[in-house]
């Protein structure tokens, strides 16, 4: 284990409490290790400089300073398939965070399952990490989300940008967290009273892709057809050439014209 530098609590946004590292090895690994402690959860975790950041699939995760890379600890009341819905509340919370830091609003996207891009190319990202008994019961959800607000990486599996590189726009990282964490609790609220029809629709009408032909890489084949929409369980409906209507639950999206990395 890594010793996080740093641990100041910040007076709370929204409803969370608020924890600030210099440095740390993952803010989702600190976010599971408080959980192991008992941490009742509302917690947000976030960091300068990350040394260990992860994305999808155990990618790493680029995390200089300048960037947002946050974790959020929830214990929600809902068990782990419903409670990974709020993967589609927290990309739609990024996107109106950065549409309202930004003002340009327009130029954002969400692309299916949980990245936010900016003029196509990707600029955020979510990961999603839980833990549950041994009655099948959520014990717990770890958000992750890191934000390219001044620095992307290269040669990724799809085309990156950051706030800085593609709008010129310098965005302040705790101003950034700050909104997110405000949106954010807005929809959790909304989840929590309405359940998940009201987080589908707002990421269906940001939607990357909709009505367009996209290939899915997934993990033992490739797959083209038309993005047809976002099922009531989260799943994309993918229209295939044959007519039939498929399910895809995980797996890496490549919108025309883009070429991924083979990583």
């Amino acid at each position: 284990m890594v010793t996080p530098v740093g641990g100041q609590e910040r007076t709370g946004i929204a409803g969370w409490r608020v924890l600030h590292f210099d440095e740390i090895d993952s803010t989702n690994e600190e976010a599971r290790r408080r959980a192991a402690a008992g941490d009742e959860g509302d917690l947000a975790l976030q960091a300068d400089v990350q040394t260990a950041g992860r994305g999808r699939r155990g990618r790493a995760w680029l995390s200089p300073p300048g960037n947002l890379m946050f974790s959020l600890l929830l214990r929600p009341k809902a068990g782990p398939a419903r409670a990974a819905e709020l993967s589609f509340a927290t990309a739609v919370a990024l996107h109106e965070a950065l549409a309202q830091l930004t003002g340009e609003g327009f130029r954002f996207q969400l692309k299916w399952p949980n990245d936010v891009l900016l003029d196509g190319a990707k600029v955020a990202g979510i990961l999603l990490e839980s833990a549950t008994g041994g009655d099948g019961a959520l014990e717990f959800l770890v958000i992750g989300a890191g934000v390219n607000l001044a620095h992307f990486p290269d040669n990724t599996p799809y085309p990156a940008t950051s706030i800085k590189a593609t709008l010129g726009h310098r965005v302040a990282v705790q101003t950034a967290l700050d909104e997110v964490l405000t949106r954010l609790g807005h929809w959790i609220t909304v989840w929590e009273r309405d359940g998940f029809a009201p987080i589908r629709e707002a990421w269906i009408s940001r939607a990357a892709g909709l009505g367009e032909r996209i290939t899915v890489r997934l993990s033992d084949e490739t797959i083209e057809g038309v993005f047809a929409g976002l099922r009531p369980d989260g799943a994309l409906d993918l229209l295939l050439d044959s007519g039939a209507s498929r399910a895809i639950t995980a797996g890496d999206v490549f919108l025309p014209g883009v070429v991924g990395v083979s990583v």
